[in-house]
């Protein structure tokens, strides 16, 4: 039997997971140009006539080392732009890899801020005027700066650890109105007896990733607000937006060189500024002192990292995993009809024309003209293809705890909400804009019409949304489904015996226990069995009490209608009702997680969908525990199901075994219990 416990693992054979030493670098560029560019954001040409914030690329380089090796290698970029041309990753990536010939750069992304007032990256957009910085010089200029500043972050990482936490900051509000009558349109009037609402959620949670030297100073960080940095009128001012301000106060508060990634969550229905109670937003401004929209969006942005920051500064990790895919995948498109694509075309053709008998409008035909052409050819495409699907890159990252997963699209909020309901790590960064702007709007949003809900805007169809997050999820699992066997020689079991020297049977004797004998029994071939219906708590526990490090291996079966129970560290018992300490629970929906009964309740759940995965139910299960510290890890059945660092939890106590009250029938048996301490 012993036999079969020390190979339960084999029916789900995997790699061993990343887990060595993370290194961080960081760097930061200015991508404002040196003289006058045209304005991406609007539909009419603007030529900036001044600097109103400085346009920034900051870029983090992740590695994990195991000695001088590196495993993994991340290179993630945020730029203060509009959107970001292929084109233009491309030239970067072509620049870093010719520099850095060992460097994937297909694990290179660049995602922007949406700002309104930064350079056109579009050809054929706009005419651009005699002594304007065109577009292909701003975009060799932009490669230039960024591949460089990715160049210098590589060469200069160092070991280092990072921490998160979700911080809440009220800054994106749906900018489409939705009418009773079934009509929507961005910004559409409220003040109507047809009003309905915002069409579209809102998301306010504000996921932040700190990253810390080997001192424990932090030197750079990931926000993920989920709003376009998109306050700033369309004036003539280059401006990276709120981003701006965010900087300048992180910066004082943490040292010039701190880097600030600037990742904007799905937000393509969204805007910064408030639509409800917008005069009553304004007068709390106005007492506030504070200078406009764009201050106050910094102000809660910057309130609530340092908040985070606060918070979860003391539980950096650098022996995080660090995983990062890059795929291209098909979006099932927006297939127009003949007639829809016809009316496309004699839209175009009727710019066309008016620009032949009216060549003084050419700037502001420019854009109406090419606008109509690129949907034309996305059509074209669609109908070329085999599939009808519209081809894209996204990135899915594993930072520890953490996904990160990436699109090129103005992603409508229902989406990203799909994705991190649908994750499984404990906090998912959704980042838009990594790549070329299109809107992706939901199927009410079409039904709805008006501007980011027309072909012209949208290559991809509901359908292709739906596409989008099953596929970024199926990824987000695939490096969270910690299915894989990952179980350290020393914690495995050979012939029913553990590995190694100065290992210590707990099941020697009854003699060494407490608990109720109605409830637990020893038997003489040494396996302790507890049987409860329900009622109130039954614990059995170890007499001595002040086990601390140590590695514990429990093999157990549970069975009984709605059993509960848990593997018992560092219990305190109080009476054989109450036994404060942590348990590595086993029942339905609670096996894999680590729970402190008595104190904080849940501290680490893992997935009931996954556990259902490796629990043998009615059989026999194998329970490795490791605890150092605060730091607590297990593994089921040769998975770890738990890895966590819990400053409040107990320090040391007993060996032990819970019985649940209710209408719980447990029946609990552990055929070996050994121990070895640290």
């Amino acid at each position: 039997m012993m036999r079969i416990i020390s190979i339960i693992t084999l029916w789900l054979s995997a790699a061993l997971a990343h887990t060595a030493q993370l290194h961080i670098g960081t760097a930061e560029t200015t991508i404002t140009p040196d003289r006058p560019v045209a304005l991406e954001g609007y539909f009419g040409l603007r030529v900036s006539d001044g600097v109103s914030s400085p346009v920034m690329a900051q870029v983090l380089v992740l590695e994990l080392l195991e000695g001088d090796k590196i495993q993994e290698r991340s290179i993630m970029v945020s730029a203060d732009l509009v959107h970001l041309p292929w084109e233009m990753l491309n030239a970067v990536r072509d620049r870093v890899g010719k520099a850095l010939p060992e460097i994937d750069t297909t694990k290179i992304f660049i995602s922007t801020t949406h700002t309104h007032q930064a350079p056109v990256v579009m050809r054929d957009n706009f005419i651009i005027p005699d002594g304007v910085m065109t577009v292909e010089s701003y975009i060799q200029f932009f490669a230039k700066q960024v591949s460089e500043a990715i160049i210098k972050a590589c060469s200069n990482t160092r070991a280092g650890s990072m921490a998160w936490g979700l911080g809440d900051a009220e800054i994106g509000f749906n900018r489409r109105t939705a009418y009773l009558s079934g009509r929507g349109q961005m910004f559409g009037k409220m003040r109507t007896s047809d009003y309905k609402g915002p069409e579209g959620a809102v998301y306010r949670g504000m996921p932040i990733l700190f990253f810390f030297d080997s001192r424990g100073d932090p030197i750079a960080t990931a926000i993920n607000p989920w709003c376009p940095a998109q306050v700033a009128p369309g004036n003539r001012q280059i401006s990276a937006d709120f981003w701006h301000p965010v900087r300048e106060r992180l910066k004082r508060e943490f040292g010039e060189s701190f880097t600030i990634l600037c990742w904007c969550g799905a937000a393509g229905d969204q805007m910064p500024g408030p639509r409800l109670h917008a005069d009553a937003e304004n007068r709390m401004l106005q007492l506030r002192g504070s200078k406009g929209w764009t201050e106050e969006c910094a102000r809660r942005i910057v309130a609530s990292a340092l908040d985070v920051y606060t918070l979860v500064r003391e539980e950096r990790k650098g022996d995080v995993v660090l995983e990062h895919r890059s795929d291209q995948i098909r979006l099932p498109g927006w297939k127009l009809s003949e007639e829809e694509i016809a009316g496309i075309r004699a839209a175009h053709d009727g710019f066309v024309e008016e620009l032949k008998n009216h060549p003084d409008r050419a700037n502001a035909l420019a854009r109406p003209i090419s606008w109509r052409a690129q949907t034309l050819a996305v059509q074209e495409n669609l109908m070329k293809s085999t599939d009808g699907c519209y081809p894209t890159e996204i990135h899915v990252l594993r930072i520890g705890d953490v996904a990160v997963c990436t699109n090129q699209f103005e992603l409508f909020t229902e989406y990203g909400l799909r994705m991190v309901a649908r994750s499984d790590a404990q906090m998912t960064c959704v980042v838009q804009l990594a790549g070329p702007a299109y809107y992706l709007p939901t199927a009410e949003a079409i039904a709805g019409g008006g501007y980011s809900a027309i072909p012209e805007t949208c290559p991809v169809s509901p359908a292709g949304g739906q596409v989008l997050v099953d596929e970024t999820v199926k990824r987000i699992t695939k490096l969270f489904n910690d299915l894989e066997i990952s179980l350290p020689e020393e914690g495995q079991l050979i012939d029913g015996k553990p590995v190694g020297e100065g290992w210590v049977d707990l099941l020697g004797s009854w003699d060494t226990w407490k608990g109720e004998t109605e409830y637990w029994k020893l038997s003489e071939d040494g396996v302790l069995r507890g049987e409860s219906r329900g009622g109130e708590y039954h614990f059995a526990w170890t007499k001595r009490q002040d086990y601390r490090d140590f590695e514990l291996h429990a093999v157990v079966k549970m069975t009984g209608a709605g059993a509960n129970s848990g593997v018992g560290i560092r219990l305190r018992p109080k009476s054989a009702q109450e036994a404060p300490g942590y348990q590595f629970d086993m029942g339905a929906n609670y096996w894999g997680c680590l729970w402190e009964e008595g104190g904080a309740g849940m501290v680490h759940r893992f997935p009931p969908h996954h556990a259902e995965k490796i629990v043998r139910h009615g059989d026999w299960n194998h329970w490795y525990i490791l605890t150092k510290g605060h730091h607590l890890q297990g593994w089921l059945n040769g998975v770890k199901t738990i890895d966590v660092v819990h400053k409040d939890g107990p320090a040391e106590g007993a060996i032990g075994f819970e019985l649940c009250h209710g209408g719980k029938h447990t029946i609990l048996e552990v055929m070996a219990l050994t121990i070895r301490e640290r």
